[in-house]
């Protein structure tokens, strides 16, 4: 029998009535629904608006969203000036920068317009009840932007080393953007990704876009500032090791993001179980089941840790360019490295040719000296013009000079020139700054000159003395920056100064404004010889005319010899004479028989008179403003000449030269 009020049967000890639905007669004055009304303050009514239920991220996602914006500002910084360094051994110092700044702002706001739209998404689907919280969605994205730019950024030296391989059908223009669009541009993607994602949520208030908008601006701003201070104080890095530093660092960053948001997670569900507790005994066996699915999700999200560990292990133990010194590619067809190092300058080679007879010293991808093997000189025959500061007419130091009278001889006979004639007698100083193999500090020392040497990158010196016998005995070398050294260096010290500083398609901008040269003027004694080598074409009247108008704000005397002159709208070497006194140089026949005229030396000193450029109309045309260190276009300019350089230089040496470096 069923007991009463099972089902089937009624309670007739109480009757059932009509179930009342809405009994509005007997709802009570405070039972109403309450609105917002006026609200007193100060005795005066004041209407109440409507309640914000919008909350800020909570510290979890908070912390996340920090560590994104300062993770991104700081490998943006570095990777800014690691990005043009690690093109220019195959695309020089002037032409990876070019178009690579637009690039970066491209890459970013791309980045940021991505962001906007994934958090439109995220937005849409909190609207329609998804399962996971808008933090929780936030993040997820911040973590996995991170995992994403840490194999790229792990792998990207290998796929950079295979967009070398097409340099040569790329061209010197297009080839360095092309290859930041797989080496950097997808980090900066990213960055703009996580910026603009992150300051969506802290800015998020739907009742009030103006302020949501100008928040995210703000943020865009201020991650715009601390990567151009971090450019400008972050420590220099080797190309290839840096590259990983930062990958490194995104990958640490991702994980943190990770562990972050799985404890926001954590605490999510455990606010929905407090509010809703009902539904999640009704439904235990599919909410474990689900628990238990993202358990197991939640583990396989450090599994792109694991693949970053991976990429950069291969690119560490595979790319030559992760590794200083002599590695076992370094044998490439006829050219056999003997020296190589990565240094300040970027990377420093030394290489023999076998099939030309030569050695060649490489920086970066330019070729800053080299000597035939089988007679020792110079494979570029400028750097034998500086031999010229000491023979000019008039001067103590001219060869001519030292010749004595010789009693019982008719009137007016002279001793003939002999090498001993001319050496000097060692009270002359030299200055030399730019080594390169050292061809004009070897000349000169052998003339018995004191010679001080000025280099900013000690691997450049290290494998002129190892590897092309420049002399352990100079007078002193400085492993500095030219710039500062002429700045402190005591005033009508030296003789001579040979400046030689162009290497990668550009010659250091600082070293040819005005203020240097006049501190060049300075330390140079009264009667003192500056050649000054310029790389740049003859008919670039433009830059030849305020380069020879600079010069002549502190020189009275200004002369300019280029090595080649066939055709003048061709680069070519370019050496400035200048002084207080007259230049006419004494470059006799005797001379050249003591030198040897069928010697490379010989014959550049025996035709540098015919290829003289003619900068007269430069130098007092005070209509051409001198270059200063507040307006010093070089750079800009260089680019033409960097083009050709770059073009010279493969048509020099083959492209598997350049390719290993």
């Amino acid at each position: 029998m069923k007991q009463k009020g099972g089902k089937g049967y009624a309670d007739k000890s109480k009757p059932a009535g009509p179930r009342v639905v809405n009994d509005k007669s007997n709802a009570k004055a405070n039972d109403k629904p309450k609105s917002a009304g006026p609200q007193v303050v100060n005795n005066k009514l004041k209407p109440a608006g409507p309640r914000s239920t919008v909350r800020g991220p909570p510290v979890p996602v908070l912390v996340s969203i920090l560590i994104g914006f300062i993770s991104t500002s700081i490998m943006a910084s570095s990777l800014i000036r690691l990005g043009p360094q690690y093109l220019e051994p195959i695309y020089g110092n002037v032409l990876p920068n070019l178009g690579f700044f637009h690039g970066v702002v491209i890459s970013l706001v791309l980045g940021g317009i991505l962001g906007s739209i994934y958090w439109q998404r995220i937005l849409a689907a909190c609207e329609a009840g998804g399962p996971l919280t808008m933090d929780t969605k936030t993040g997820r994205a911040i973590a996995a932007a991170f995992d994403i730019v840490a194999s790229l950024t792990a792998l990207a030296p290998l796929r950079a080393t295979y967009m070398f391989k097409w340099s040569d059908a790329l061209g010197p223009m297009w080839g360095p953007l092309l290859t930041q669009s797989t080496l950097t541009f997808p980090v900066f993607v990213a960055g703009g990704f996580v910026v603009t994602l992150g300051a969506s949520r802290v800015s998020y208030n739907p009742q009030a876009p103006g302020r949501q908008a100008a928040t995210t601006a703000a943020c865009l701003g201020a991650m715009a500032i601390c990567i151009w201070v971090g450019q400008q104080t972050a420590p220099g890095h080797s190309s290839c090791r840096g590259v990983l530093v930062n990958a490194t660092y995104a990958a640490l960053s991702g994980v943190m993001v990770k562990l972050l948001t799985g404890h926001q997670e954590d605490v999510d569900a455990a606010v929905a179980l407090e509010k809703n507790p009902a539904e999640h005994v009704d439904n235990a066996p599919e909410k474990q089941l689900v628990q238990l699915r993202e358990r197991q999700l939640r583990k396989l999200r450090f599994v792109p840790t694991v693949a970053f560990v991976f990429c950069a292990l291969t690119t560490l133990l595979t790319d030559s360019a992760c590794s200083s010194g002599l590695v076992a590619r370094g044998n490439v067809d006829e050219f056999k490295m003997v020296y190589r190092n990565e240094s300040v300058t970027g990377w420093v080679s030394v290489t023999d040719d076998t099939k030309r007879n030569l050695r060649m010293m490489r920086s970066g991808h330019s070729l800053i000296g080299g000597r035939w093997t089988s007679t020792g000189d110079s494979i570029f025959g400028v750097f034998y013009y500086a031999d010229a500061v000491r023979m000019i007419k008039g001067r103590e130091s001219n060869p001519a000079s030292n010749r004595r009278m010789v009693e019982d001889q008719p009137e007016g006979w002279t001793q003939p020139l002999t090498r001993r004639s001319m050496r000097g007698s060692g009270s002359e100083r030299a200055l030399q700054i730019g080594l390169g193999v050292g061809v004009s500090a070897r000349s000169l020392h052998s003339m018995n000159v004191r010679v001080d040497v000025v280099e900013i990158d000690a691997a450049v010196y290290e494998a002129a003395i190892e590897h092309f016998k420049l002399p352990k005995r100079l007078n002193a070398v400085y492993l500095t920056d030219g710039r500062q050294f002429i700045d402190e260096a005591a005033s009508s010290t030296y003789d001579y100064i040979v400046h030689d500083v162009f290497t990668g398609g550009s010659v250091p901008a600082s070293l040819f404004s005005q203020s240097a040269v006049q501190q060049l003027q300075r330390i140079l004694k009264h009667d003192g010889v500056l050649a000054m080598n310029y790389v740049g074409i003859p008919n670039d009247k433009r830059t030849m005319g305020h380069v020879a108008r600079t010069i002549g704000t502190s020189f009275a005397y200004v002369r300019c010899f280029a090595e080649i002159l066939e055709d003048r709208d061709t680069m070519t070497n370019m050496m400035f004479f200048a002084s207080a006194k007259p230049l006419e140089f004494d470059i006799s026949d005797d001379l050249l028989h003591i030198i040897g005229k069928h010697t490379i030396r010989g014959r550049v000193l025996g035709g540098m008179l015919s290829n003289e450029v003619d900068v007269s109309g430069f130098v007092d045309n005070t209509d051409l403003s001198p270059i200063t260190d507040s307006w010093n276009p070089l750079p800009q300019w260089q680019v033409s000449t960097a083009i050709q350089h770059w073009h010279a230089m493969r048509g020099m040496v083959s492209t598997s030269y350049w390719l290993n470096y």
